[in-house]
């Protein structure tokens, strides 16, 4: 599993008869025109966006990013590392769990817009895979 912060690696044509480098970025193979799946890779992109101190502004941009770069670098989804929500003092509106909250509406939204799909994470209420 990548960081949303990691470095990039190289993905190879999925034709068996080509199996050529491609950049991360291409749509089709520039050698024998095949069609590039969204998951071309295998792995899932993991972005935390609770646990820096983010506010639900921040934790939405850092959200709406790493789907963008996920999907232009072809990675298989994402592993959204949302937290559990703590009690930090009595503001209802930024209070314990709102981004976690927020976070799995937004992610359920852009999941039927996209046709992803949404699914807790064994073992961890804290995340959920988010896979193209």
């Amino acid at each position: 599993m990548k960081s949303f912060q990691s470095g990039h690696s190289r993905v190879t044509c999925p034709n068996i008869d080509c199996g050529i480098d491609l950049a991360l970025d291409a749509l089709s193979c520039p050698k024998c025109d095949e069609l590039l799946p969204v998951g071309l890779r295998e792995d899932l992109l993991e972005v935390d966006v609770a646990h820096s101190g983010e506010t639900w502004t921040e934790a939405l941009d850092k959200l709406e990013a790493a789907i963008g770069f996920a999907r232009a670098q072809r990675f298989k989804g994402l592993r959204v590392i949302h937290g559990i929500g703590r009690s930090r003092d009595d503001d209802a509106w930024e209070g314990p769990g709102r981004i976690r909250r927020e976070s799995l509406n937004y992610l359920r939204q852009a999941a039927i817009d996209i046709d992803a799909r949404l699914i807790p994470e064994k073992h961890n209420r804290g995340a959920h895979l988010f896979l193209f």
